[in-house]
């Protein structure tokens, strides 16, 4: 048996700290690496449990073990999720409850990581609606680690019995293994571990910086290992003396804090950019056995705290963080106390009577836990539901912009930027808001014709008569396909001598950068010039995004400098220039608030609304010397979704957008009238 070592505590008090804070301040840059610490720290201390196990009964009992840790873990589960999945559904209307229950699911049975990897996201730079659950990912690592680890360790001691000699140690099951048994089994253990760290590593070198390398079992399973070998390593040595133990482990505090504070997400995450902490929370787990322990830094009251309480701390900072972050995007810091108090109240009504008392001898004391957990969530989901009601809205002031229609004689123009002048002065939610905008026929509508790998043909995606004599070509990314609605309307209504040519690639700029892990986008986008040089349309209209998505280079280099971007879009622009005698720029619309986040069941439409952010005013500038350079037709299509430099949620009582970056199908058809005013003005699609 290993006595309570306060260094661990120390540790995870460590790890949670650096995890918390990078979540809710964003530094320090590499505090997500607070999770690779929780890895070796739960490798080293199931594997000891596991071989102390061992040592005791000569077996490993994985029913008790997989009990022990369900008591452990579940119970705490439970209770923040069954508060989330309320909160979010009851709290947020215009929200699609499939996007909580779905990655609830997975996180319910041990599978969020691949739930997330098989949706495709981004941990760095997701620009949807966060999940309140997506934090449920590294639980779901270790909770695969729990359930294959032992089984591999039993079959390991099963493979040593057949192969001990008759008479010695075909029946010790259940008994103290032989002299020399238990080393063997350790030396066994110790080759499954070098080759699962081996093998881990070079999946993860290969998977690189994706959501698959991120979120992998595979690409993560090294980080466990390492701390089950420091573990294994450990049986049947001495403690380290203090002249040796504390000076490794203040090496390993270093390496740990030194990783927290100046690796980034661009490092390459886990493999190499996880080395340094994971090095450094080995060392500490080997020098902190040592009888000067793991010095005042990792052994003090705080960490003692801290380190207890961690587990429902992680449990509960992310789905409060993102609560919060809807409800006052600009308090996001009172995330951490509510997220500490909510863990205090888990940790000793919840996780640790589970753990602590006997629950074979009455069945009342299975009613009095669940009684406690009903009573912990209720509380605090309407601590939740109540915060949700009196936070009041942080009020956003107007801001000198140029987004005035280019010329007075504009009507439709007129009309939509009266009724988001409206909008913004609204002070309750429309009864007749629709849940995600009108929905669309994907086999006739535009929009889908932007999904990379769709099965719409180019005729599917062609609209307008067959005849018609002018043809223009839609190209960009997914804003492109946002307005690829009201492009259709306009030209149905008000050109009917025209046929549009949807050609967009979701996901992919109008660039000749790859900015999309695991997709060829300037290849694709290679693919859309030559289709144009095919078709010799005569004008081509270019729509890429400006802001609300950041453009993260595929290599994991980091995101594009405004003048990477701008270059990049000029010499794409350049090539269409060669092939067509027109060419149209829509001005990406300014990126607004996401309605599933911010439309509150008890709040204001004044919560969504919000300023047009420097990042695109600084695009637009960059898209205007590239048009002056290229002799571009640019169309700012700012005045369709803001005024006075900000942008409500809702115009004409329906929902303006889909996400933060998309208009809804029906917005876009209505500002079709008024889109094509702008074009016009802005020269049209004439020669």
């Amino acid at each position: 048996m290993h006595t309570k070592r306060r260094d661990i505590q120390g540790l995870r008090a460590l790890a949670i700290t650096a995890v918390v804070l990078e979540h809710v301040f964003g530094s320090p840059v590499g505090g997500f690496l607070g999770v690779d610490v929780f890895f070796v720290v739960s490798g080293f201390l199931i594997t000891r449990s596991l071989l102390d196990m061992i040592t005791r009964t000569g077996r490993v009992d994985l029913r008790a073990f997989w009990t022990r840790r369900a008591l452990r873990l579940a119970p705490a589960f439970v209770v923040v999720a069954a508060t989330t999945a309320t909160v979010f559904v009851v709290c947020f209307p215009s929200a699609d409850p499939r996007s909580v229950l779905e990655p609830l699911a997975a996180a319910s049975v041990s599978m969020s990581n691949w739930w997330f990897v098989h949706e495709g996201t981004d941990y760095f730079g997701a620009h949807a609606a966060v999940s309140p659950f997506l934090h449920t990912w590294s639980l779901a690592v270790e909770e695969q680690f729990y359930l294959v680890w032992p089984a591999l360790i039993a079959l390991t001691l099963w493979l040593l019995r057949r192969r001990s000699a008759p008479g010695r140690g075909a029946s010790w099951s259940g008994q103290v293994p032989p002299r020399g048994t238990e080393r063997r089994a350790r030396l066994g253990m110790l080759v499954v571990l070098g080759l699962v760290v081996c093998a881990s590593i070079a999946a993860a070198a290969l998977a690189g910086t994706g959501d698959a390398g991120y979120f992998s079992t595979v690409t993560r399973a090294w980080e466990l290992a390492m701390g089950a070998v420091v573990a294994v390593g450990l049986v049947g040595t001495a403690r380290p003396s203090w002249r040796i133990g504390l000076p490794v482990t203040v090496l390993g505090i270093v390496l740990i804090v030194a990783s927290v504070v100046l690796v980034g997400s661009d490092a390459g995450v886990p493999f190499p950019g996880a080395v340094p902490a994971v090095l450094g929370t080995a060392m500490v787990l080997v020098g902190g056995g040592s009888p000067a322990g793991g010095t005042i830094v990792l052994e003090n009251p705080v960490s003692d705290w801290l380190g207890g309480i961690s587990y429902s701390l992680y449990l509960w900072h992310f789905p409060v963080l993102v609560f919060v972050g809807a409800v006052a995007p600009d308090a996001t810091w009172t995330a951490v106390p509510v997220a500490l108090a909510a863990a205090q109240l888990s940790t000793h009504a919840i996780e640790r009577p589970f753990l602590t008392r006997d629950r074979s001898s009455s069945g009342a004391w299975w009613v009095r836990r669940i009684r406690t957990g009903t009573t912990v969530l209720v509380v605090c989901t309407t601590a939740a539901l109540t915060a949700a009601a009196v936070v009041p809205a942080t009020p956003v002031p107007s801001a000198a912009v140029a987004d005035a229609p280019p010329n007075g004689a504009l009507p439709h123009v007129a009309a939509e930027r009266g009724e988001l002048a409206e909008a913004l002065r609204a002070d309750s939610w429309s009864t007749a808001l629709t849940h995600r905008g009108t929905p669309t026929d994907s086999a006739t509508a535009p929009r889908p014709c932007g999904v990379i790998g769709t099965s719409r043909t180019e005729e599917s995606c062609t609209f307008g008569p067959t005849d018609a004599p002018h043809t223009a070509v839609l190209v960009g990314d997914s804003v492109a396909g946002a307005w690829s609605e009201a492009l259709v309307e306009w030209m149905r209504t008000d050109r009917p001598g025209w046929r549009l040519v949807v050609l967009a690639r979701n996901g992919c700029p109008f660039i000749t950068t790859d900015v999309q892990p695991g997709v060829p986008c300037a290849e694709l986008q290679q693919g859309v010039v030559d289709r144009i040089d095919e078709l010799s349309p005569d004008a081509v209209i270019v729509a890429t995004r400006f802001d609300g998505i950041p453009f993260e280079r595929a290599d994991g280099g980091g995101t594009l400098t405004p003048t990477e971007f701008e270059h990049a879009s000029a010499a794409m622009i350049d090539r269409v220039a060669a092939r067509t005698p027109v060419v149209v720029q829509l001005a990406a619309p300014p990126a607004g608030a996401d309605p599933s986040r911010c439309h509150l069941r008890f709040g204001t439409p004044r919560s969504c609304i919000r300023p047009v952010s420097d990042e695109w005013r600084s695009r637009m500038a960059s898209t205007e010397r590239v048009a002056t350079a290229h002799g571009v037709r640019l169309v700012d299509t700012s005045p369709l979704v803001a005024v006075d430099g900000r942008t409500p949620a809702t115009i004409g009582g329906e929902l303006l957008r889909i996400d933060g970056v998309h208009l809804t199908p029906s917005a876009s058809i209505a500002a079709g009238p008024a889109l094509g005013e702008l074009i016009t003005a802005a020269g049209g699609l004439e020669r």
